[in-house]
């Protein structure tokens, strides 16, 4: 069934319409049908409406004038075409008319005596309403397709695959994180856009859903949320042929409902594996990688053989819903094993992962830059001094940006620095704790300054032979002669050992 038009009433043998001039209205949709002799009947029109109209408001002359201004204000109206019925007042339609429809290109037809109006109004509703039939067939068709799918194999990939046929179109389903978790196309359509505006949406943190320009589709296409307003599970981008009414959106609407189901499953499954790789974190920290093999089997993977520990150190003032969002996307595909900890998230990753996971980590939206420490590369039995790597070089440089045990100014030190080293040195300084002043600082100044002693009791705001005091009691507490480079140079390794 086909939208009526001025063409389909012409077509009609019954109705016997005189096409008098064809214009621009001749294959516009029509949506109502109106007779009115109203000088100006403007104010009860609606757009693609056709008028007809007897002229009984027509001067008795013809005037150029009165009829260019009542053309132009059913032009304005948005008037499809004009029905002059004939023979009622006169035996023509006025040449005056004709002219100023033909002027506009507006479409005009004559209705003979016998052909009463509302023959043209029935028509056009009989029509009107079968489409409405037909639409209201289809939606309840869409959605049966939709939820078959959804039920017969219980996969997200299914319902978009069905929602993209029953549109003619395409689907796109994006991660909670912006990533494209699939892409379904009856049309090759550009998706770019839909999935561009997708992330923006996803980026609020509401419900919200936009419409969108894509080029070269001249159907419509539409971005919305899914799941709830501050837990959002990802969005969805539906390119559709024809329009977006009532009907199409109600078939969206079911797609989308359904969508969020599997998607909320879909989490609970992706929250028992994270919950999963919190565990396998602990016991490889705790140097039980047998434990954490065997329950890595549950992932029907191995764990790697070279490994990297890191640590992510969000704001404090980080929303969850982001935090979610940044360990949803560093767990998906099994990129990471992850322990949120609250005050920082310490990751296992494959140390061939590494550029991949920092790329994930990176465009994860409404994040950004995190302070990120990684460890050397490791086997999976020394993930505990993992752990301490990637700790000491956040301590050493806490500000946001990656920061790699090894690959820092520390050098030689920070490749023999271990767990061990550090404690040592804690114990050793630990003599220093209970003495006037603090002499760590002290002594990290002095040093810092090359053993130039005025200006470090300048920057220290100490009299210099106050801070050579306070060096001299370091020196005899720890057994050290600072006089001399190996002491002094045991002193700074003391000093950048104990550094967590």
């Amino acid at each position: 069934m086909t939208s009526p038009t001025v063409r389909g009433l012409l077509g009609d043998s019954v109705l016997r319409l005189i096409p008098r001039l064809t214009g621009r209205g001749l294959d516009t949709a029509i949506d109502w049908v109106h007779s009115s002799d109203l000088n100006d009947p403007t104010p009860f029109l609606s757009g693609d409406t056709m008028l007809l109209t007897t002229g009984t408001q027509f001067p008795q002359e013809d005037d150029d004038e009165y009829y260019r201004a009542y053309v132009d204000r059913l032009v304005a109206a948005g008037v499809v075409a004009v029905g002059f019925g004939l023979e009622v007042i006169r035996e023509g339609t006025p040449a005056s008319l004709v002219q100023a429809c033909e002027e506009r290109e507006v479409t005009l037809v004559e209705v003979p005596l016998e052909v009463p109006f509302i023959a043209l109004i029935r028509w056009v509703a009989d029509r009107i309403s079968a489409l409405e039939r037909e639409r209201d067939a289809w939606t309840l068709r869409a959605q049966r397709a939709v939820s078959v799918a959804a039920l017969t194999t219980g996969t997200l990939v299914a319902v978009a695959r069905a929602l993209a046929e029953q549109v003619q179109g395409a689907i796109v389903i994006l991660s909670s994180t912006g990533d494209v978790l699939l892409e379904e196309r009856t049309s090759e359509i550009a998706l770019a856009p839909l999935e561009e505006e997708g992330r923006k949406i996803l980026g609020r943190g509401s419900r919200a859903s936009v419409d969108v320009a894509l080029p070269g589709w001249s159907g419509f296409a539409t971005a919305q949320t899914l799941g709830p307003r501050g837990a959002l599970r990802g969005a969805m981008g539906v390119a559709g042929a024809g329009h977006n009414d009532v009907a199409m959106q109600a078939v969206v609407t079911s797609a989308v409902a359904i969508a969020e189901v599997l998607l909320r499953y879909g989490d609970s499954e992706r929250h028992l594996e994270q919950r999963l790789g919190s565990v396998i974190v602990r016991l490889l920290l705790d140097s039980q990688v047998g434990g954490a093999a065997a329950v890595s089997a549950e992932f029907q993977d191995d764990l790697p053989e070279a490994l990297r520990v890191g640590i992510l150190s969000p704001p404090a003032e980080l929303p969850a819903a982001a935090r979610g969002r940044l360990i949803d996307a560093v767990t998906r595909g099994r990129l990471a094993f992850v322990d949120d900890r609250g005050d920082r998230i310490v990751v296992v990753i494959d140390a061939a992962s590494t550029e991949r996971f920092l790329g994930v980590v990176a465009q994860v939206p409404g994040i950004g830059e995190l302070a990120v420490g990684l460890s050397a590369v490791l086997a999976p039995v020394e993930a505990s001094a993992g752990l301490a790597q990637a700790a000491r070089v956040l301590s050493q440089n806490p500000g946001p940006g990656l920061n790699v045990f090894g690959e820092s100014a520390g050098g030689l030190l920070d490749d023999l620095w271990s767990p061990a080293a550090e404690n040592l040195a804690k114990k050793r300084l630990a003599v220093l704790a209970d003495e006037t002043g603090d002499l760590v600082v002290c002594s990290r100044l002095w040093l810092a300054h090359n053993g130039h002693w005025e200006s470090a009791a300048r920057e220290a705001g100490l009299h210099r032979h106050t801070l050579k005091a306070r060096i001299a009691r370091v020196g005899s507490l720890l057994q050290l002669d600072l006089d001399e480079f190996s002491g002094r140079a045991e002193l700074w390794a003391l000093l950048e050992a104990s550094r967590s």
